[in-house]
């Protein structure tokens, strides 16, 4: 200590006072004593007084008189001992009272990882999700866009110019497909049209006989004769002239006709009909396949994969048939996209509204994994007919395809679930009852076998042609068509009359039993192949995760608002529909039943249920009645406006109806919550008190729907109902690809670039990345 105190002893020059000495070594021992206060121990003349200007102030000291009072080294020494020495001594009381901290390696490790450090929150900073390549999506942009950019470094004058064609090179290297049970719709985001080509692949071998329906004469006839009654009303009411004794007219002369022979020579469209091929055939030279050497097999049914078809004995299979399908679809000349070049293409894939998981993403993953795409964006049918129509308003979308009619609401960009409903008639089967009904009135084509790729295309070639709904066109009408048979020359030509059958077939469409009737029966479900792409459950409680809608389910048991009687089971079932929608949705499974409800009755059933699922937004009505947009290929029929808003009028109950009813709705659903407040309903037990406790709700709800149309009919029957107006297609467009339009305008805004799945994406994340690259909640 002593050799440590001369090493820092000051200098004999300059000698400090000892008053001073004195006084710094008094304040050291005190703060070796822990005390480190010091401003008692100034002497007051050596503080100096602040002038009165700025008394407020505190004067900055002289630079030079610091200098001279500098503290000597040997003093911060003895004052750095004198801490170390209080440490110490602290250290030592926490010992003996026995809270001492200390580090035990030999104690076991409670977890994987041992807690980090604190971090400094004074120096501490972050530039986490500051940049945008910090940012998932903005990342994935970016990657993509340099996909398609040049590898080149631009001049900064042509770096504008560059940005400004991204998007259109992004949307040259984007590929719509709307694949359909009948069709497949596939093009580029920039074509005006896509490519309609039929979604069927004919194998080189005999097929399996196709199951025919067995006709139940009795219903048949009682369909048939409703659907006539009801075509006799309505050219009653509109005044229409009816020719008595019409049918009788056209059986007898369409069972005199006679054929004019067209040699082959002459035969201007005659079909060349393929019986050998070395491989598949795919797309159009499928359908002119004779059965007879060929299996003609349809990858697609009901919105997914045709699991069912006995026609395929792995799922393998059927998505290779898929892929060889897409691939010959791109190698079309206008299109002329070759397999080394997938991986350059994006794609925008349209799946249905209530489309099931595993097809999407088993879809998905083909075209990522196996076919090599760049990456893939998904859109749900009734949007994209949406963006394809440019309406921005609520609106309900009617889709009649081949086999199946979808009916959905969109509201504010997105499709309503609970709205969803999937009926199982469509084209094909007006196709079929038209048919029927010409072979009732001796059509000269007696032998007529729709089982046969001829037939049918006869079959349907005489409903685009014929078939209508234009009542003031319905008389006695002649017509022609011409018989081609595979494996004759030349052709037949007939003459055929034709009377109400053009609009009491395609009337079948409000009539749908019919369609039961006729349906060819599907033979034993291909058990085998379901199972092996069974359907998505969820990992916890493995229930169906798959969209349901309570709209289906009504429909599926015929509890339609339409067959409801009562005013007051209308409003009871709007008031319950919020908790059965709630039970519906954690049910275990969907229900798969076939559903054969009337278009008419569909339609205002999911327009209730979307204003119910809209937090009972019962103004919304005006909106969705005032947009009902038809689209679908077996949508063409002439006047189908017309005769559905007709439909609507007729089968919509008036509580559904008059315009007052939002208001009214909300005032009651209103009082019946405070009713059930101040009852305490959910707090009820017992069943008895439960149930008188409902009786005199229900007797409340009763006395205010008899006040509230006894408020109506004081209006002398002139309350105002909501206008139903059904949208024709945009700019005359064909209301078949009007759907896939509308994934070619999403393929082009700048949103869809954040919804592209990669590979990379899905070879990290699988199915997961949908829930967070999907417009919807998937």
């Amino acid at each position: 200590m002593t050799a440590s105190s001369s090493q820092y002893a000051p200098p004999e020059e300059t000698p400090v006072p000892d008053v001073e000495d004195e006084e710094l070594e008094a304040e050291g021992e005190a703060e070796a004593e822990g005390d480190f206060s010091t401003a008692g121990n100034t002497p007051l003349s050596m503080t100096p007084a602040p002038p009165s200007s700025t008394a407020s102030k505190v004067k900055k000291p002289d630079t030079q008189a610091g200098a001279s009072k500098k503290v000597p080294m040997h003093l911060l020494e003895k004052r750095r001992l004198g801490r170390i020495k209080a440490a110490e001594q602290f250290a030592q009381k926490l010992k003996q009272v026995g809270i001492e901290k200390m580090d035990n390696p030999t104690l076991r490790q409670l977890g994987l990882f041992k807690p980090l450090m604190l971090i400094n929150q004074k120096n501490y900073s972050s530039d986490y999700l500051k940049r945008d390549d910090q940012i998932f999506a903005m990342r994935e942009r970016k990657s993509l866009r340099n996909a398609n950019a040049s590898h080149s470094t631009p001049d900064v004058a042509e770096e504008d110019d560059q940005d400004e064609n991204l998007d259109e090179e992004s949307e040259v290297n984007t590929i719509v497909i709307h694949p359909g049970a009948r069709s497949l719709k596939i093009g580029l985001a920039t074509d005006v049209l896509p490519q309609t080509i039929p979604s069927c692949i004919a194998v080189p071998r005999p097929t399996t006989k196709t199951p025919t329906a067995q006709l139940d004469s009795e219903q048949y006839d009682e369909q048939k004769a409703a659907i006539q009654h009801d075509f006799k009303e309505r050219m009653r009411y509109y005044k229409r002239k009816m020719i008595p004794n019409a049918h009788d007219s056209v059986v007898n002369f369409n069972s005199r006709v006679e054929p004019e022979i067209i040699p082959e020579h002459n035969d201007l469209h005659r079909v060349e009909w393929i019986q050998k091929s070395t491989g598949n055939v795919y797309g159009e030279e499928a359908t002119r396949c004779l059965p007879s050497h060929f299996t003609i097999r349809y990858p697609f049914a009901k919105g997914r994969f045709n699991l069912e078809s006995p026609d395929y004995s792995s799922v393998q299979e059927l998505l290779s048939d898929v892929t060889e399908l897409l691939k010959y679809a791109l190698s079309h000349p206008k299109l002329d996209v070759q397999q080394s070049q997938f991986c350059n293409y994006k794609i925008v894939l349209v799946v249905p509204d209530a489309y099931d998981k595993r097809y999407v993403e088993t879809f998905i993953r083909m075209l990522l994994v196996e076919m090599g795409f760049q990456a893939v964006a998904i859109i749900q049918e009734s949007l994209a007919t949406c963006y394809g129509a440019g309406i921005g308003d609520s609106t309900c979308v009617v889709d009649i395809g081949a086999t199946q009619t979808k009916i959905a609401c969109v509201d504010e960009g997105l499709v309503v679930d609970n709205s969803v409903i999937t009926l199982d008639y469509g084209g094909d089967d007006v196709t079929r009852v038209f048919a029927k009904f010409l072979l009732d009135s001796n059509f000269p084509y007696q032998d007529l076998d729709l089982d046969t790729p001829h037939g049918w295309a006869l079959a349907e070639h005489l409903k685009e042609q014929y078939a209508t709904f234009q009542d003031a066109n319905v008389a006695i009408q002649l017509y022609n068509f011409i018989k081609r048979v595979p494996g004759k020359p030349g052709a037949e030509k007939y003459e055929f009359k034709v009377f109400e059958e053009v609009m009491t077939a395609p009337m079948g469409l409000f009539f749908p039993q019919i369609f039961n009737l006729l349906k060819p029966k599907e033979g034993n479900v291909n058990e085998y192949v379901v199972g092996q792409l069974p359907r998505s459950k969820d990992v916890f409680t493995q229930r169906d995760d798959s969209p349901k809608s309570i709209s289906q389910l009504a429909c599926q048991k015929s509890t339609t608002y339409c067959e409801m009687p009562k005013d007051i089971e209308i409003l009871q079932k709007l008031l319950n529909l919020p908790s059965e929608i709630e039970d519906y949705q954690a049910a275990a499974t969907a229900n798969l039943k076939e559903t054969y409800t009337p278009l008419e009755k569909a339609i205002i059933e999911s327009i209730t249920t979307a204003c119910v699922s809209l937090d009972n937004n019962f103004s919304k009505l005006t909106n969705f009645y005032s947009n009902l947009l038809v689209v679908g290929g077996s949508s063409k029929f002439p006047s189908l406006d017309f005769i559905l808003t007709d439909r609507i009028n007729i089968w919509r109950p008036r509580l559904l109806s008059v315009n007052t009813l939002p208001a009214f709705f909300n005032k009651l659903a209103k009082q019946v919550k405070d009713f059930e407040q101040e009852n305490k309903m959910s707090e009820i037990k017992e069943q008895e008190e439960l149930a008188i406790v409902k009786k005199k709700l229900a007797k409340m709800i009763k006395l205010e729907l008899q006040t509230y149309w006894e408020g109506v009919d004081a209006l002398g029957g002139n309350e105002s109902v909501f206008p139903i107006n059904v949208l024709p297609p945009p700019r005359e467009m064909d209301p078949s690809v009007l759907t896939w339009k509308g994934g070619s305008v999403f393929a082009r805004i700048k949103l869809v670039e954040e919804l592209y799945i990669t590979a990379s994406d899905w070879d990290v994340l699988g199915s997961r990345i949908l829930q967070y690259k999907c417009l919807f909640d998937y």
